[in-house]
């Protein structure tokens, strides 16, 4: 087998071994994004006060609506912080409303660009 071969299938060891300590360590390739997923180690609860919410639009394939709610997160760890982003409901989930306390979690001290939708873990 050429050597080359060998020192190609090393390399690709050694970046699969990195990949995975990085996600474990809640690192990863690209930034954090106001999705609803896990929220990991370093995160804080807060609450999102809504303040504007856009309008039901029209539901995906599966039903689901979107809305871009603003509002302000508070909590323990940061001060009032105005933020704006999207969420995602499914079919027959109550829509939100100016004034509902929706749970959130966030970075401290990144408050504005790492919040994300649900409580933190």
């Amino acid at each position: 087998m050429p050597s080359w071969i060998l020192a190609l299938f090393a390399v690709l060891i050694v970046a699969s071994v990195i990949m995975m300590v990085m996600q474990r360590r809640g690192g990863g390739l690209g930034g954090g994004g106001l999705g609803g997923g896990p929220s990991g180690a370093g995160f804080a609860p807060g609450i999102l006060t809504v303040t504007g919410v856009s309008g039901r639009g029209a539901a995906d394939k599966n039903g689901n609506a979107y809305f871009t709610v603003s509002g302000t997160i508070t909590g323990d760890q940061t001060a009032p912080t105005e933020v704006y982003g999207t969420l995602m409901l499914a079919a027959g989930e109550r829509e939100p409303v100016i004034g509902d306390d929706i749970p959130v979690s966030y970075k401290p001290g990144k408050t504005a660009t790492s919040w994300r939708f649900g409580a933190a873990h």
